[in-house]
């Protein structure tokens, strides 16, 4: 597949209706903007595992971080994507991100169309017109 630019004509052809949209922004890859943080956190999280702390805890440190990334960031709503397609469910971690301007929505689950004008998707969901 060849990669996306800013300015492509683009649909997600996994879905119904397909949608037609612009790419407006294209993040290679977003772990970079994690990168400050993530130390911190993971330097945390082995301590607390040597330490035998208890799995309520580490949840409760995976959330704290979470949102300690979210107010931290310039790019909320990507970063808001990013947890949202990386959960437990994904079999590979998405890192590209594009931001998208709908000219005509896409379908989304069980909805006809999706309500947002503009969102961020995962790269790899989208193809060039």
């Amino acid at each position: 597949m060849s990669k996306l630019k800013v300015g492509d004509l683009v649909c997600i052809p996994r879905r119904k209706n397909q949608g037609l949209g612009i790419v407006l922004k294209y993040v290679e890859d977003i772990t970079k903007e994690i990168d400050d943080f993530k130390d911190e956190f993971w330097t945390t999280h082995a301590q607390m595992i040597k330490e035998g702390c208890r799995s309520a805890d580490l949840l409760d440190l995976r959330k704290n971080a979470r949102i300690h990334l979210l107010e931290a960031s310039p790019e909320r709503d990507l970063l808001e994507a990013y947890f949202q397609y990386n959960n437990s469910w994904c079999r590979k971690n998405k890192k590209s991100f594009i931001y998208i301007k709908w000219l005509k929505q896409p379908s989304y689950y069980e909805n006809a169309r999706s309500r947002e004008e503009e969102q961020w998707h995962p790269a790899d969901w989208a193809k060039a017109m």
